[in-house]
């Protein structure tokens, strides 16, 4: 695997870890995951301004913009000689002193790999678990590394036989799915859990509420029940139908909106 890592060209297996690097350590940082196909990223502006966002709320610098960002990023797919990649952008605090205080970490660490670009699937399973997530919490605001909720709920999820996990937060409103956000068409109408409910401020999510008419409310999972359809989004895969919830069929067996499809494609 060819990567970025600080201004070098390197492969995957000669990049070097340094072992007091607070990503490593701590999970000190953030990540965004973006999509390269037809040439270009899809909603560039939105992933920049989400890491900005991000950067700033956990005192972090961006060491990129997206004049430098964009044509980066196509070298790298070149290097790597795909058309259509995943590409993973990770920042550290970088190298400090030990403990939890960032003395010393004055240089952030960057890193960007590519990876093909898998074809989404035609519909997924949820099942609810034990993972809840709290409203003020960085981890469900921001992609910080600190992401082993969403691990540990994906495998209990797995577990259960099912794709994906179904989250609720703290009070008990739907959140999202561990890695993708949660949307639902009924009567005509299409409905997400609002941000106050832990949810993480997704680019296909905020895509889908600039063009299209949304919904957005503190609502329970029973919500669910008499959906037309219901379908989950990220930046990767786009809109996939919710095909079961805890083993059960999800929604009416409606395909997602080709609205919501126009938008993200």
């Amino acid at each position: 695997m060819t990567i970025w890592l600080n201004g070098e060209w390197l492969e995957g297996d000669l990049a070097g870890l340094d072992v007091a690097d607070r990503g490593l350590l701590l999970g000190d940082g953030l990540f965004e995951t973006l999509r390269y196909s037809d040439g270009r990223v899809r909603r560039l502006d939105a992933h920049e301004q989400r890491l900005r966002t991000s950067c700033r709320a956990l005192d972090l610098t961006c060491p990129l913009d997206r004049i430098s960002l964009e044509p980066l990023i196509a070298e790298l797919v070149a290097r790597a000689g795909l058309t259509d990649a995943a590409i993973r952008l990770t920042l550290t605090a970088g190298c400090g002193e030990r403990g939890l205080a960032r003395t010393g970490a004055d240089e952030p660490s960057c890193l960007i790999s590519a990876a093909p670009l898998a074809p989404p699937p035609a519909a997924l399973s949820l099942a609810s678990t034990g993972a809840q997530r709290a409203g003020n919490s960085f981890a469900a605001r921001h992609k910080t590394l600190s992401y082993i909720d969403n691990v540990m709920a994906r495998r209990e999820a797995r577990r259960a036989g099912a794709d994906m996990a179904l989250l609720l937060d703290t009070q008990g409103r739907l959140s999202g799915a561990d890695c993708a956000n949660l949307f639902w068409h009924r009567d005509g109408r299409l409905f997400t859990p609002a941000l106050a409910c832990a949810v993480l401020p997704g680019t296909a999510r905020a895509a889908i509420i600039a063009a299209l008419d949304v919904e957005q409310g503190e609502f329970g999972p029973d919500s669910l029940d008499a959906a037309d359809c219901v379908f989950v989004t990220n930046a990767l895969m786009g809109a996939v139908a919710v095909s079961r919830i805890d083993g059960k069929p999800a929604g009416a067996g409606q395909a997602v909106p080709e609205a919501v499809r126009a938008v993200l494609d």
